[in-house]
């Protein structure tokens, strides 16, 4: 009797453990079901034949569990357009600090007496790449009110605190005039571009009436256009060419009659000079007198500060940088970053060094990847997809850049370049991406939480491109929306019914 005893108890007992237990072994099959259905649904998007030649990688990282839940290539380099941004972005939060500001300093080696400053006046630049005209026509109305009405002395420019270094060698050799190949300089001004109007005349033969923003005298033009009849083609041409010491607009081809106004933005040259011109024209159009010379030069020893504009913060500064992919901002951070670490002036290469040493904190020596630029537009440049998840996973730790970082980033269906983008699914918001595109090369990388809440870190890097971006990019949104319906335990399993119990009881 006692034995029977004994052998039912330690029955019961096995059994309790099994049942006990029961739900962790339903788990452990349902959540590799999950897993497994999400990774053959990425592989059969990859599949494409826009990626032939299989020159992609792609790393999905969980940040909550700190465990891979799809990766293909994930260490080979691959060129990562302007995916390299959230590594300048990174590096900036890190080493600058969210409220960093950039300032523009007015000074002068003379006195102000009777509204006349009776000496030289200087603007100092120190690479804010935000110094727009609203900002510009703060400073000048600022020096209006101090009051001055006349300056006797010449206006120097001071743009120190970069080297002169106005491109990055490893960008193309003969640049255009497109906006986005900007050339950089401690003072800049409208992103170092100028945007020109057009509209068509009054009459079939007209010259076009064209308007350039700002108006200055670094800038002249040359219009050649002509107003044409209705249904007649001739494209309209407008460029900027190079004349040492000044810009030319040239306007060439034709605008119908009774056509909207056409706008173009174009780069500029010579970032100090158009800088320069625009603040002599605020002046004169503020009703100050100024008779002077426009130079450049250093501010000299005992100059007395007239008034200091600080631009917003730095925070501020990177959503234009990623949401806009703003390639002119990336690279005046690069140097600014360079400067203020290492030493005055700042320079992209000494903003590189500073990229490689946060890089050696991430555990990657200088021979596991390449970085040319700030901005990713040089082909040169090579990251994985596995460098750019860690990089994602630190900022993550990192509670005291985190926020904004992910503030910088785009929102698939809401803003910056992805607004357009899965526009239609639910739950897009819950994507915060960086976006790349150079030709036959698409980049998207980021975070994104899952339908269970889980946040992960992402990268998805594609290289020679047998299709067009736009068919790439749905391949990418595709993914991405997987991520988003992502589920380790699906609806209706045994693990799914029992929580749901557990969180219904009082």
């Amino acid at each position: 009797m006692i034995k029977n005893i004994s052998t039912t108890r330690a029955i019961g007992f096995i059994l309790g453990i099994f049942f006990v237990f029961l739900p962790t072994f339903s788990f452990a099959m349902v959540n590799e079901e999950g897993v497994d259905k999400f990774r053959k649904s990425v592989n059969s998007l990859l599949s494409s034949t826009c990626l032939r030649k299989n020159n992609y990688g792609v790393k999905i990282y969980s940040l909550d569990r700190g465990e891979t839940l799809y990766e293909i290539r994930s260490k080979r380099l691959f060129i990562p357009a302007s995916n390299a941004k959230v590594l300048t972005t990174a590096a900036a939060l890190k080493y600058l600090g969210s409220n960093y500001r950039f300032s523009t300093g007015i000074y002068t080696d003379g006195i102000l007496e009777n509204e006349t400053l009776k000496g030289n006046l200087y603007i100092k630049g120190s690479g804010d790449p935000k110094l727009v005209t609203e900002q510009l026509w703060l400073m000048v109305n600022e020096l209006r009110n101090l009051p001055i009405k006349k300056i006797e002395g010449n206006i120097i420019a001071d743009d120190s605190f970069f080297d002169d270094q106005k491109r990055i060698k490893t960008w193309i050799k003969n640049p255009s005039a497109q906006a986005y190949e900007a050339p950089l300089g401690a003072l800049s001004f409208n992103f170092n571009t100028v945007k020109v109007y057009v509209s068509p005349g009054k009459k079939v033969g007209d010259r076009p009436v064209i308007v350039i923003e700002p108006e200055n005298e670094y800038i002249k033009l040359e219009n050649n256009a002509q107003t044409l009849r209705s249904g007649k083609r001739r494209r309209l041409i407008v460029n900027r060419v190079d004349k040492v010491d000044h810009d030319l607009i040239t306007v060439s081809g034709g605008i119908n009659l009774g056509q909207p106004r056409a706008q173009y933005f174009l780069n500029i040259t010579n970032p100090t000079q158009y800088a320069l011109n625009v603040f002599k024209s605020y002046i004169e159009l503020s009703g100050i007198k100024f008779g002077g010379k426009l130079q450049q030069g250093e501010i000299p020893d005992g100059a007395v500060e007239l008034y200091m504009h600080e631009g917003e913060p730095l925070a501020l500064a990177l959503r234009g940088l990623n949401k806009f992919s703003n390639n002119f901002v990336a690279e005046q951070i690069l140097k600014t970053i360079g400067g203020e670490h290492l030493g005055l002036p700042g320079s992209t290469k000494k903003g590189l060094r500073v990229f490689e040493e946060y890089m050696q904190q991430l555990g990657y020596g200088p021979e596991q990847y390449r970085i040319f630029d700030g901005s990713g537009l040089s082909r040169q440049n090579r990251l994985s997809p596995e460098i750019i998840v860690d990089i994602l996973r630190n900022v993550k730790d990192d509670l005291s850049i985190y926020p904004e970082f992910v503030t910088a980033l785009g929102v698939m269906g809401v803003d910056g370049n992805v607004k357009n983008r899965m526009k239609k699914v639910a739950s897009s918001s819950k994507a915060r991406v960086k976006t790349g595109t150079l030709n036959f090369v698409s980049a998207l990388s980021g975070f994104f939480q899952s339908k269970e809440g889980e946040l992960f870190a992402f990268s998805i890097l594609m290289n020679d491109l047998k299709c067009s971006n736009r068919r790439v990019k749905k391949i990418q949104d595709q993914i991405i929306k997987k991520g988003l319906n992502f589920q380790r335990i699906p609806a209706g399993s045994v693990l799914t019914d029992d929580r749901e119990k557990r969180a219904s009881t009082p």
